[in-house]
C-alpha cells in the first residue's frame, strides 16, 4: 500500500496515526540528549532504551507469505535422521503428514508445508525439477500424504 510512497511521506503518515508513540519518542528522544550531555552513561542507556520501545513497540511484522522463488528446490531441503531441513526451518519427519506439491504452470511448480505448527514459506521451483521432487519426497517421507 505504501511503497510508492517516498521516505518523508511514511514518516508524515506514521506520525499521523501514532500521535502518542511520536510524542513520547520525543520526550524520550529529549531525555536522551540531556543526560548524553551530562555524561550520565545509565540515565542516557534507560532514555534510549525508552525512545527504541516507544517506536518500535507495538507495530505488527508484516510477514510475506508470498512463496518464494528457489532456482533449485534441492538446495532448500535436507534429511538429516529424524530431521527434515527446510530453508531455515527444522521439521521433525514423523510429524509431517501432508505436502503440499503442485504444478502451477509449464514454468512453475509449488511446493509447502502448510499443515505443520511452524509454518514454512511456500516455495516456487522450476517445473522440471517436480518429477524428481515427487520421488524424493516418496523415499524421504513415505508417510506424508501429497495434496495437491
Amino acid at each position: 500500500m505504501l511503497k510508492h510512497l517516498s521516505p518523508l511521506l511514511k514518516i508524515r503518515n506514521f506520525c499521523q496515526r501514532h500521535p502518542l508513540r511520536v510524542l513520547l519518542a520525543t520526550i524520550f528522544a529529549i531525555a536522551t540528549v540531556h543526560y548524553a550531555l551530562q555524561h550520565e552513561v545509565i540515565f542516557t542507556i534507560a532514555a534510549l532504551n525508552g525512545l527504541l520501545q516507544s517506536l518500535l513497540l507495538g507495530l505488527k511484522p508484516n510477514p510475506s507469505h508470498e512463496p518464494e522463488w528457489v532456482a533449485d528446490i534441492f538446495t532448500q531441503l535436507k534429511r538429516e535422521h529424524d530431521v527434515l531441513h527446510v530453508k531455515q526451518r527444522q521439521l521433525k519427519v514423523q510429524k509431517i503428514k501432508k505436502v503440499a506439491l503442485s504444478k502451477l504452470d509449464e514454468q512453475q511448480a509449488l511446493l509447502d508445508f502448510p499443515f505443520n505448527l511452524y509454518r514454512v514459506t511456500a516455495m516456487l521451483f522450476p517445473a522440471a525439477q517436480l518429477a524428481a521432487l515427487q520421488a524424493w519426497l516418496a523415499t524421504e517421507l513415505p508417510q506424508a500424504e501429497i495434496i495437491d
